[in-house]
Order: C-alpha cells, then sequence, then structure tokens
C-alpha cells in the first residue's frame, strides 16, 4: 500500500496545494495505518493477523475501524481520532476516484462524537474578588448590582438585558425574567442582590429623575445591553485579577455549579435556569464528583482516610 500512500501525497501537493503541515500529518497517518495492517514495527499497533499481504484493494470497513478502535485504546484525543479518519476518508476516496480500487471502505466509517467543552465556573472565592471594588459613582452601584444579580438568579444575559424595573419584586426577592420561546420564569433574589439593586435604583433616580422602564440602563439613561452586559462583567473581572475570561455565562454556569454542589436536587436547578431539557443541566454536575469524594473519604470505613482508624 505504500505507493498509493506516495501517490495520494503527489497529489496533496501538487493538485490539492495542501500545506506542508497537513502533508507531512497525513502521511504520518497513513504510515500508522499500514504499521496497523502488516504487524510490523511499533508495539502498540496490535494488526490482524494475515495483514502483510493485504493491498489496497483487501482493505475492509472493519479493518479500519479496528485500526480506528485501536487508537481510542492508546487513548487518543478524540480530535486526533477525527483527524486520522478524514485522512483515511480523503484517501480512499482519491483510490476510488483514480479507479484503484473497486469501492471505498472508508465511505461509512463514522467520526466520534465531539466532546463538548466543560462549562468554565467561578468559585465562590473568585466572586467575591469581582464583586470587591470601591463603590461611589452611579456606575459603581449599577455594576455592583447586575453582578450580584447574576450570581444569584443564573439568568442568562438576554433576559436580565429585556427586564422591566416592574419586573421586580424587591420584597419577594424575585425577578420575572422572559426566557428562550418567549417563556416567563420567576428568578429568586439573595437578601445582597437586593439591596445592591435597590442602592442602584436610588442613585440612578438622583441621575435620571425615574427608576421605570429597563431594570438596568447605560450612563444616559437607556436600556443596557447585552454586549454592554458583557463588556461590565469583562471589566471588573479583570480589574479583579481573575485571568482565565469570564462572561455573564460563566456567571450563570457558576449559580449552577454551587447549588449542585452544596446538594440541589438537579431538577429544581433545571427550572431555576429555565432548561426544557434536564440534559442541559447535566453538564454541570462534573463539578460535583470532588464533593462526592470527600464524603466518600469521611463516610467510607475502608477509605483511604479512615482506613486503620
Amino acid at each position: 500500500m505504500y505507493a498509493e500512500i506516495d501517490r495520494f501525497m503527489d497529489y496533496l501537493v501538487s493538485e490539492r496545494n495542501a500545506s506542508r503541515m497537513t502533508v507531512k500529518s497525513y502521511n504520518d497517518d497513513l504510515l500508522q495505518f499500514a504499521v496497523f495492517l502488516s504487524g510490523l514495527g511499533e508495539d502498540e499497533f496490535d494488526a490482524p493477523k494475515g495483514g502483510a499481504d493485504l493491498q489496497a484493494g483487501d482493505i475492509t470497513p472493519e479493518l479500519i475501524r479496528a485500526f480506528v478502535e485501536s487508537c481510542y485504546d492508546r487513548s487518543l484525543k478524540k480530535s486526533s481520532i477525527s483527524r486520522k479518519i478524514a485522512c483515511l476518508k480523503s484517501f480512499f476516496t482519491f483510490l476510488y476516484n483514480e479507479r484503484i480500487i473497486e469501492s471505498n471502505p472508508a465511505a461509512e466509517v463514522s467520526f466520534p462524537r465531539k466532546e463538548k467543552p466543560l462549562p468554565r465556573f467561578l468559585y465562590s472565592r473568585e466572586v467575591e474578588r469581582m464583586l470587591n471594588f470601591p463603590v461611589e459613582s452611579f456606575i459603581d452601584f449599577r455594576d455592583r448590582a447586575i453582578i450580584e444579580t447574576f450570581y444569584a438568579t443564573g439568568a442568562r444575559v438576554s433576559e436580565l438585558a429585556a427586564a422591566q424595573s416592574v419586573n421586580l419584586d424587591a420584597y419577594g426577592h424575585s425577578l420575572r425574567v422572559l426566557g428562550k420561546g418567549a417563556r416567563e420564569r420567576i428568578v429568586f433574589l439573595t437578601g445582597d442582590a437586593v439591596k445592591w439593586i435597590r442602592a442602584y435604583l436610588a442613585e440612578r433616580g438622583k441621575k435620571f429623575g425615574s427608576i421605570d422602564g429597563p431594570l438596568f440602563v447605560n450612563g444616559r439613561g437607556g436600556r443596557l445591553s447585552a454586549r454592554g452586559i458583557f463588556g461590565i462583567v469583562d471589566k471588573r473581572s479583570r480589574a479583579a485579577g481573575i485571568l482565565a475570561r469570564v462572561t455573564p455565562h460563566t456567571l450563570r454556569h457558576s449559580f449552577a455549579t454551587e447549588l449542585l454542589n452544596n446538594g440541589a436536587d438537579i431538577r429544581a436547578v433545571q427550572e431555576m435556569l429555565g432548561h426544557q431539557n434536564i440534559s442541559t443541566t447535566q453538564v454541570y454536575t462534573h463539578t460535583t464528583k470532588s464533593r462526592l469524594k470527600k464524603i466518600y473519604g469521611r463516610c467510607h470505613p475502608h477509605s483511604d482516610e479512615n482506613y486503620g482508624k
């Protein structure tokens, strides 16, 4: 099969004008596949018996899948496995189009599912750092109220940007928001959030003479946009010395993470976040593993923590 690999490399360079890095990566992947089939050389490739006699036309979908499985066994990243599959698909499509093989064995080989990145969240001490800035001007009062509200409610940035002052129930410690699909829900406010919203509204009344209309406004008294809110969160997180990028969604993730880490029922968190599907909420449960491990260590009689006591 090495002659066909060389021919494919020439095709990538002369006709596809592929980059040097792409050519090298594809060549390495195909040589690894050939080693896997022949059973020669590197021990990490477990070749099928009889593979040394295989030619390009003898390759079956099952052999390609066996190679992919060996990549999983070696704990390669899904992105690396996807690249190898893409390489094999391109290689065998080329051979098929050139009529070197009668059928394409890679046509039905599927890519691994993409890994969903775990949501970025802040620990409570990081949120406290974000909130620890001098509150002197109208802008300071507003920014403190916004960050407190995000962390208290887990609301989406679009929901807070669209909220009206009339939606606030300061006595009931709640806020009515309009979520995805125009679905209304009630989110709850902590005592600190209510305190800072009231302080902000008092400053707003002094500055503009009215607190009617949008709940959160810009420096000119108009509705604060979602983009403006992104800027506020980014500015205050940078000022707090938090190196990773912080967005309103980070605060939403932090809200959900804290609730689950402290024993909240996942369906209750689903309702608070306004998720239609509980699978969307389950992405936050990764953070509870450390808490469960601590409980296990404290409670199991044969755990490392308790063994020998």
